[in-house]
């Protein structure tokens, strides 16, 4: 399979925050111990994936992957342009929770255009009800202080918003902190998760119901377009753009198949999908068994397959092309729709009253770049 994206978690699930809709934190008992990625390991890994000569995007993930350090990510870039061919493009992305980041890793991000993604929920009173050091402390301050540091031109940075119960009843609020912060570039993450309880298992209650996940989007969207290029972007919104124009979405879940990109642990186990970091999907190991062997397993052929497996009532769905199933994680959930999406509800209610006024959009985008493709900020998580 043509895959050109990786994931990588450097320091598998370790992490210095606590924060309580974490759903990597469960990864711990797959990985105990030390789980640091060594330099040998990210240059296996790098050069394999780079052996192609074609673009190649790397997305460093977490736990918190600035726990790995500067230098570590100073040696990872060495390696690229060791292993990488003339002309190769190759692409750097981090997602951190931006408690750790200093002047020098602002400037390391500046000098190498690494796409930065930032975990942000709001204003201090959403961000910090589940975002909290191990002490139980917030950390707001921290996460703005580091906001600041990276308000440079040259340093592209991608605010990611978890939605919970409490801050998806405020879109405005939201949209209106991250422009007043010069946040302009923006992805909304529904926190869907699962907790065990004496009764069994049941949504955890800072999950936000579908109905309020699809009218955040729809206020969002209203705010979005009211301007040609829009004041600020949306992932989710670029994306259901792209598939009007014709073009392939960067989102895995808007797709048609999940095999968009391939994990890879500290020790160089590869999984299909973060979500997915589960013995049952393991697909092999990076030193073990090659990249080549992993694209080319039964496996990720297998977990490709269930992303396409629909029920009937989405294949006949008007929606289906915008929506594609949405993620399998989400599916037959309790409390949900049981074979759809538990998010089937949300996506529905902001399809039915904006689509038209996407591909109308869309029509006038094709019209004004004359067919060339929409361009995209590059990947994030």
């Amino acid at each position: 399979m043509e895959i050109d994206s990786y994931l990588i978690k450097p320091q598998g699930p370790n992490c210095n925050m606590d924060c309580g809709y974490c759903f990597y934190r469960e990864k711990s008992k797959l990985y105990p111990g030390k789980r640091t990625m060594t330099l040998e390991r990210a240059g296996d890994l790098i050069e394999q994936a780079l052996a192609g000569g074609g673009p190649v995007s790397f997305s460093w993930q977490g736990g918190e992957p600035t726990l790995a350090g500067l230098d570590f990510f100073r040696e990872a870039i060495e390696l690229q342009k060791k292993y990488g061919s003339p002309g190769q493009r190759i692409t750097n992305v981090i997602q951190t929770n931006g408690t750790l980041l200093t002047e020098e890793w602002a400037n390391f991000f500046s000098r190498y255009n690494f796409l930065v993604g930032l975990s942000l929920d709001g204003p201090k009173k959403y961000h910090n009800r589940y975002r909290t050091f191990k002490n139980g402390g917030g950390s707001f301050r921290a996460v703005m202080k580091s906001a600041r540091l990276l308000d440079d031109p040259d340093v592209l940075v991608n605010g990611l918003a978890v939605l919970t119960e409490e801050n998806v009843g405020e879109p405005r609020r939201l949209i209106d902190f991250f422009l007043a912060n010069g946040l302009t570039h923006l992805q909304f993450l529904p926190a869907i998760e699962l907790r065990e309880y004496e009764n069994g298992t049941s949504l955890a209650p800072f999950s936000p119901p579908p109905l309020k996940v699809g009218e955040f989007l729809d206020a969002v969207f209203h705010r979005w377009i009211q301007d040609f290029p829009p004041a600020f972007r949306v992932r989710y919104f670029d994306a259901l753009l792209q598939i009007a124009l014709g073009e392939v979405p960067d989102i895995c879940r808007l797709r048609k198949n999940a095999a968009s990109y391939l994990v890879v642990e500290h020790n160089g186990d590869v999984y299909p999908c973060d979500f997915f970091v589960e013995p049952e999907w393991k697909l092999g190991n990076v030193q073990e068994d090659g990249l080549k062997a992993v694209k080319e397993s039964e496996k990720l052929t297998e977990f490709t397959e269930k992303k396409s497996d629909l029920p009937e009532a989405c294949k006949h769905c008007k929606y289906l092309r915008y929506c594609r199933g949405g993620c399998p994680r989400y599916r037959n959930l309790p409390e949900g729709p049981g074979e759809r999406s538990y998010l089937c509800y949300a996506y529905r209610y902001f399809l039915s009253r904006n689509l038209g006024k996407i591909r109308r959009l869309a029509r006038k985008i094709k019209k004004s770049t004359r067919g060339r493709p929409l361009r995209r900020r590059g990947p994030s998580s």
